[in-house]
């Protein structure tokens, strides 16, 4: 394989398992992401909501009947303030009026704590005046007076009139307004309404009490994006992260969460798993070049042990019959083979000198390698094979007795034989086990003996057929 083709196909592989690591990350983390966005969007409706339920509670207190019924003495002391009312020119307000803001001054007093940060204020519809719970800057006033902002013509805009409104938006005694742009502050301002009426007729609507609060403004608002829709259930408001995302999100990579604000209002707030997805590809570019490069060094390390393990047998083995040599008995290939009960043979070919001095040198090798395919014909794969000379050979059988290795060598002596290689080719065997010895330079020297006698046999017979 080239270097470019094998660079590739590490590529490849890098690619395919950053991903996979890529996308577990995501099952892993993404839970805990979405978990974390809802908590803060359940604690941002859970404060937005102090609001709804405060001024429902202030509006349903304020009727007539109530008004009326109640002890005109604690009303005493709440005297309308005059920097707190706007009041068209040339109008002036109705007797009931005035003791509706009376009342609403009592009732905020006693509830003002749980108000806190919220732009609190009574529009009237007869006579289209604001009063403020709590006193205005004079250059706000004078803009709101200047711009001729009114209760009906305001109120109206944003359809969240409570003399507007439909009985099923009021069923729970709430109007929310869509979120509009402040033309004062420059905020985003979300508006919720509470009617005020006459319990004689309570189709019969004074005015509201409105709260405004800073939609954008919470810490879980900011870098978002909000935008409202009109659905068969009333008005959804969307929060998104920002417009861009939700347009480049398909709807299924979405993940939404919605909360009722009122009975005719929803708050959804939708997390685009493709921007956490997106945002998090840094990620996966960095784990797919980690890996690449992991993969090049351990590739490299399996190259070079490779290399070294091909150079470490290449030093054991004897260059022309690729059999092991001398250092083996210094491996712990030969540790492993002496360990327990082994028997060791001596292997010597025979009149391999006359075969070199009657036929040459090169049908003398090859009379060496006819000994070395029988000797590989006859052991097992695991012993060790080993030259020790030109024609002398050491064979270690791992895990065999004298016996075994007795018959072997005759095998050995049989498998030569029939090969009639120029008819004169023979081995001489000596064998020996670690029975009787206690290392193996004793075994080995016993197996030579051996060896030795096995010679003198076949020169004392070669004798006897010469004498006759």
């Amino acid at each position: 394989m080239g270097h470019s083709a094998l660079n590739w196909l590490l590529l490849r592989r890098s690619l395919a398992l950053a991903t996979l690591l890529f996308v577990i990350f995501l099952l892993i983390l993404l839970p805990f992401k979405i978990d974390r966005e809802h908590q803060s969007f359940v604690s941002f409706v859970k404060t937005k909501q102090i609001t709804p339920s405060y001024i429902e509670l202030l509006g349903k207190s304020l009727s007539l009947h109530d008004i009326i019924d109640f002890n005109k003495s604690s009303l005493a002391p709440f005297q309308l303030d005059p920097t707190r009312l706007m009041l068209p020119q040339g109008v002036e307000l109705s007797a009931e009026e005035a003791q509706v803001l009376r009342y609403f001054d009592y009732l905020y007093s006693s509830k003002k704590t749980n108000a806190e940060d919220i732009f609190l204020y009574v529009g009237l519809y007869r006579s289209d005046a604001v009063y403020f719970a709590t006193p205005i800057p004079e250059d706000v006033k004078a803009r709101l007076i200047n711009d001729r902002t009114s209760t009906n013509e305001f109120c109206q805009s944003l359809h969240y009139c409570a003399k507007d409104a439909t009985p099923e938006s009021l069923a729970d005694g709430i109007v929310l307004s869509i979120p509009y742009q402040d033309e004062v502050t420059g905020k985003v301002i979300l508006s919720m309404a509470s009617p005020i009426t006459s319990s004689s007729d309570p189709n019969h609507f004074i005015g509201d009490v409105i709260a405004d609060t800073a939609f954008m403004t919470s810490g879980f608002m900011r870098n978002k994006h909000v935008e409202w829709r009109n659905t068969d259930y009333g008005t959804e408001l969307v929060i998104t992260t920002d417009s861009l995302w939700a347009e480049l999100t398909p709807e299924f990579l979405f993940y939404s969460m919605t909360n009722h604000l009122d009975n005719m209002t929803s708050l959804t707030y939708k997390i685009s798993i493709f921007r956490f997805i997106v945002w998090n590809l840094p990620l996966w570019f960095l784990l797919s070049i980690v890996i690449f490069f992991v993969q090049i060094n351990i590739n490299r390390f399996r190259k070079l042990r490779t290399e070294r393990q091909r150079f470490s047998e290449a030093m054991l083995l004897d260059a022309f019959t690729r059999t092991y040599n001398k250092k083996v008995y210094e491996t712990a290939l030969f540790d492993v083979a002496t360990k327990g009960h082994y028997a060791v043979i001596c292997v010597d070919g025979d009149k391999i000198k006359t075969i070199n001095d009657t036929y040459g040198h090169k049908l003398g090798d090859m009379a060496i390698m006819q000994i070395v395919d029988a000797m590989r014909g006859v052991f097992r794969e695991n012993d060790l094979l080993i030259r020790t000379g030109g024609d002398e050979f050491v064979v270690i059988l791992a895990n065999c007795t004298f016996e075994p290795a007795l018959v072997l060598a005759e095998h050995l002596r049989q498998a030569v034989a029939e090969r009639q290689f120029l008819n004169v080719l023979t081995v001489s065997c000596g064998v020996a086990d670690s029975q009787d010895y206690a290392n193996f330079e004793a075994v080995l020297q016993a197996a030579d003996k051996a060896l030795y006698e096995d010679k003198k046999n076949k020169q004392g017979s070669r004798k006897l057929e010469a004498t006759r």
